[in-house]
């Protein structure tokens, strides 16, 4: 017997709000693990699935993107200095109002917050930007309210290096080749000494 779903202790009038605007016949629930996910990859991907990209029939004036679960928001990873240095900045429409949080003072905040601005933010602003936002549900945490539906995990793509450019091969091939070099005379050095002081003492 399969074990019961664990009980979603979150805000449920929260997560639950909306969906009765959106029309959910023929649409996939996907589930986002964002534990030691990088913030913009893995937004990037959300946009991709919440615009439909990822489907055959996409066309750029339809709404056909599928539901979107991002759990863990909160071990999001970000890349660099960003967790200290990335702000956020808005107006409350007074003068001299305008302020800023910084990147880890959101997280301790609300990390949901994080990854839907970056993902709104890589959404066209058009009329069907409300909608996708409505199919998007970040929690925190591993828990979500959504168990009954027919979830499926969505598999993050492998990360593509790009090749090194020519000119920065050589150039590490050159600080490869001076090291080796380096290493090498100093290897004779202590070689030379070795004698020298092995010849003294006979």
């Amino acid at each position: 017997m399969a074990a019961a779903p664990p009980a979603f202790t979150g805000n449920l009038k929260k997560a639950l709000a909306g969906l009765r605007r959106i029309s959910l016949d023929g649409l996939r629930w996907r589930v986002f693990d964002a534990k030691g996910q990088v913030l913009g990859r893995l937004a990037s991907q959300i946009a991709i699935v919440l615009q439909g990209k990822d489907k055959p029939t996409y066309a750029p004036h339809i709404e056909n993107g599928d539901m979107c679960i991002v759990l863990n928001a909160k071990d999001i990873s970000v890349t660099g200095r960003k967790m200290t240095d990335k702000i956020y900045y808005w107006h409350t429409g007074y003068i001299g109002h305008l302020k800023e949080r910084r990147l880890k003072d959101q997280m301790e905040k609300d990390p949901t917050e994080v990854i839907r601005k970056a993902v709104l933010r890589m959404l066209p602003r058009n009329r069907l930007r409300d909608d996708r936002d409505r199919k998007l549900r970040i929690f925190s945490g591993s828990e979500h309210p959504f168990h009954d539906r027919p979830v499926e995990p969505f598999v993050m793509p492998p990360r593509q290096v790009r090749e090194m450019r020519p000119r920065a091969r050589r150039a590490l091939i050159r600080a490869q080749k001076k090291e080796q070099g380096r290493a090498a005379a100093a290897s004779a050095k202590e070689e030379g000494a070795k004698n020298a002081k092995a010849e003294i003492t006979a």
